[in-house]
């Protein structure tokens, strides 16, 4: 969806969505691996753990950025992207930074490492029964965060670089752990689908109604978020996002459970696969799409060559981690 989006192929404006999704399933491993663990929970080992998965492919696009950005500036807020800072910054500068356009995608990494240290407290100092209970405050507050900057004026950066702003997502995947460890998912979970795509269509409706416009005039003006991000009800599309997500995923989670086709095992093994490579490929695209759209412009080609060059940057890569971590392992048994 993401590098559809940025491709800019047909009926792709929504493809930005596929960010937030992104944060609905990585709080629902979070929570999933964490919720309920008779285990004391180590916030700090776990910390550590995170940023160790997060920063290896992160760094390498810091880097390539900082080299390029020498040459036309001073990458003054390098210190602010290394220590995950640079929402914080760019909210206050309206997005601006002399590391991009490479470092542009990199914002979603500052929610995933601050978001993801609040929860970790979160369910380490939360019982079970109020763990549930926060969630969904959280997700009030996340809600109630962009609607209160609309209502502000603020910018479209200010309303959704902010880790708050992300709160309900992060909630509406936490609470689908919590459903999932205490056995409580079923096929009712459908009509949280339901609910995000009335909301979604409805979103769109109204950015239609408010500038006199057709459905799909309307739907190609969510490709800019100060098109969406500039009313209270169409600022919130992002949780009917999530709440879709929310949904597909769990039916995802029943359609597992009771499969026990070996084809379709293998089919969804490719998935994890994926999922386990996905944020170096969502960090990786980026900077590889910006140089090929000097040759190749907007479109399929696009699309296609930024995907390939993608997998194929982020399995050399991997390989290369996977060398140096068995080559440090040996000195260690050694």
């Amino acid at each position: 969806m993401i590098l559809a989006f940025h491709s800019g192929l047909p009926y792709s404006s929504l493809g930005w969505g596929g960010v937030e999704s992104f944060f609905v399933i990585s709080s629902f491993f979070l929570v999933k691996k964490y919720y309920g663990n008779e285990n004391v929970l180590n916030v700090s080992s776990q910390f550590k753990h995170r940023v160790a998965r997060l920063y290896p492919p992160y760094m390498a696009v810091l880097l390539v950025a900082l080299l390029i950005a020498f040459v036309k500036d001073f990458p003054y807020d390098f210190i602010a992207h290394l220590l995950s800072a640079q929402n914080i910054l760019w909210m206050v500068t309206d997005y601006k930074s002399p590391m991009q356009p490479l470092t542009a995608h990199t914002w979603t990494l500052s929610i995933e490492v601050w978001t993801g240290l609040a929860w970790l407290f979160l369910l380490k100092f939360s019982s079970k029964e109020w763990f549930r209970k926060i969630m969904f405050v959280m997700l009030a507050i996340g809600a109630a965060y962009r609607t209160i900057t609309i209502a502000c004026g603020a910018s479209a950066f200010v309303v959704s670089l902010c880790p708050i702003a992300h709160f309900d997502a992060f909630a509406c995947g936490s609470i689908l752990a919590v459903l999932f460890k205490e056995r409580e998912i079923n096929m009712k979970i459908c009509s949280l689908v339901v609910i995000g795509i009335v909301g979604i269509v409805t979103s769109i409706m109204f950015i239609a109604a408010n500038n006199h416009i057709s459905f799909v005039g309307a739907y190609d003006l969510l490709s800019s978020s100060k098109n969406y991000l500039n009313n209270y009800f169409t600022g919130n599309i992002y949780l009917f996002i999530s709440l879709l997500t929310m949904g597909l995923v769990g039916v995802l989670i029943l359609v597992d459970e009771r499969n026990s086709n070996k084809i379709m095992n293998r089919f969804w093994k490719l998935f994890v696969t994926l999922g386990n490579s996905s944020y170096a490929l969502y960090l990786f695209h980026w900077p590889i799409m910006v140089i090929l759209k000097r040759f190749v412009g907007r479109g399929w080609l696009l699309f296609l060559m930024t995907l390939f060059m993608s997998f194929l940057t982020c399995y050399i890569f991997e390989k290369f981690f996977y060398l140096i971590e068995a080559k440090i392992l040996r000195k260690n048994l050694a």
